[in-house]
């Protein structure tokens, strides 16, 4: 994945979570992965799976679709 999509991927990330005041740690228990994993997503360090995208989205009570519609 490029760098340009990835930031923006984990601007959306931190929007959404900031919007729902989610933490960190909040965020990563609700989509079941390390909060050290997302922390590398929400500072465009990693690529990201799709599973994790997915579990991410569902975090949030969003599809995917709509989860990535940045």
């Amino acid at each position: 994945m490029d760098k340009v999509l990835l930031q923006k991927l984990a601007n959306r990330i931190k929007e959404l979570r900031k919007l729902h005041k989610y933490t960190q740690d909040d965020l990563a228990d609700l989509a079941q992965i390390a909060r050290s994993t997302l922390g590398n997503i929400e500072t465009a360090q990693n690529d990201v799976t799709f599973s994790k995208l997915n579990k991410i989205s569902k975090a949030f009570n969003l599809t995917l679709a709509e989860f990535l519609n940045f």
